[in-house]
């Protein structure tokens, strides 16, 4: 009897611990999904983010002229030399300022370093440098 008892112990042990393996590879399989479809809906918030934000000058909202504006990308989105092109064509002698341009989508905020390159500008810590390159 005490060895009926065993086998079926033994017997009942195999198909428990065969299920709550199954059960645990089905788990893992829908877990390993889900983080790559969040992975990949991150992804292409990015990427919409980084086009966006290259299109900004064509947006209505930009407040500059379009051909003022000089695309970075990083760590600042747009240097903007207001008043270039009216320089350029003639009918301006002077530029109005230089701003540099961060766009953001998705309510995002300025990142570490953004804040310390418009801490810079705030405070005056910005220059000029001409490097002669003849040799």
């Amino acid at each position: 009897m005490l060895v009926g008892a065993w086998a079926c112990y033994r017997l009942l042990r195999r198909r428990v611990q065969g299920r709550v393996e199954s059960l645990f590879d089905d788990w893992r399989k829908a877990e390993q999904e889900s983080v790559r479809a969040e992975a990949a809906r991150r992804s292409e918030a990015v990427l919409r983010g980084r086009i966006t934000e290259q299109l900004a000058p064509l947006l209505g909202a930009f407040p500059f002229h379009l051909a003022d504006a000089r695309f970075i990308g990083s760590p600042i989105d747009f240097v903007v030399f207001d008043g270039l092109s009216e320089v350029d064509s003639g009918t301006a002698s002077e530029l109005r300022s230089i701003t540099f341009v961060d766009v953001k989508t998705g309510g995002a905020g300025l990142t570490t370093i953004q804040r310390r390159i418009k801490s810079c500008l705030e405070e005056g810590r910005a220059s000029c440098l001409v490097v002669a390159a003849d040799g």
